[in-house]
């Protein structure tokens, strides 16, 4: 299974998110909405990532450059992470009513900076991830979905959506993935829908 345009108004709301976070004010903006002002300023609460102004994302205040490069708090999940096989299981569960639990669950996933949340990873398909107010956690962004064939067999294909995977760590070399990623899956023999979760330690490479 196959695993700016660029106008007066724009710089009058950068120049402006610049004063009001040198004045303390506080407003509530949509999540990137609101381009990062000069030296990467955001309000009280908001991140820059690449380029734009996020709610907690990584922690909060005006730090960040765009993407895992500039944030302490999502760099550290940069990197090759594989599971603990012994300790790690997936499971499957159809609308046909069918199961299934794959324990060990031997496998891995790379995570990288940006560009469009602070992280992605590819895992069956690709996932846009941020990182939680504590920094302590990836947050999996709404509505990602892809349809891909089986690899081995042409005439299936299946389409993913991202419902979480959060990959928690506090030192960046060890942790725990919980993930959901349910899926509709179309062949010859007709269609249905299924659930894989993921549950485990894991560690970088």
């Amino acid at each position: 299974m196959l695993r700016t345009f660029a106008s007066r108004t724009l710089l009058g709301a950068a120049l402006s998110l610049v004063l009001v976070a040198a004045c303390g004010y506080n407003p509530k903006f949509e999540d990137g909405m609101l381009k990062c002002g000069s030296s990467n300023a955001c309000p009280d609460g908001y991140s820059c990532m690449s380029g734009r102004c996020w709610k907690n994302a990584g922690g909060g205040g005006s730090t960040g450059t765009g993407g895992a490069g500039g944030n302490s708090a999502a760099a550290k999940f940069v990197g090759l992470w594989t599971f603990v096989g012994a300790q790690s299981t997936r499971t499957r569960e159809c609308t046909d009513g069918s199961t299934e639990t794959s324990k060990p669950w031997d496998d891995y996933f790379d995570v990288v900076a940006g560009p469009v949340a602070a992280l992605s990873t590819d895992y069956y398909c690709a996932w846009n991830l941020d990182v939680n107010g504590s920094g302590n956690a990836t947050v999996i962004r709404p509505g990602g979905t892809c349809t891909k064939p089986d690899p081995n067999t042409p005439t299936t294909s299946y389409t993913w959506h991202g419902e979480s995977f959060t990959l928690t760590t506090t030192n960046g070399t060890s942790g725990m993935l919980e993930a959901s990623l349910p899926y509709e899956y179309t062949s010859v023999l007709g269609n249905g829908s299924c659930t894989m979760k993921f549950t485990g330690p894991v560690t970088k490479q």
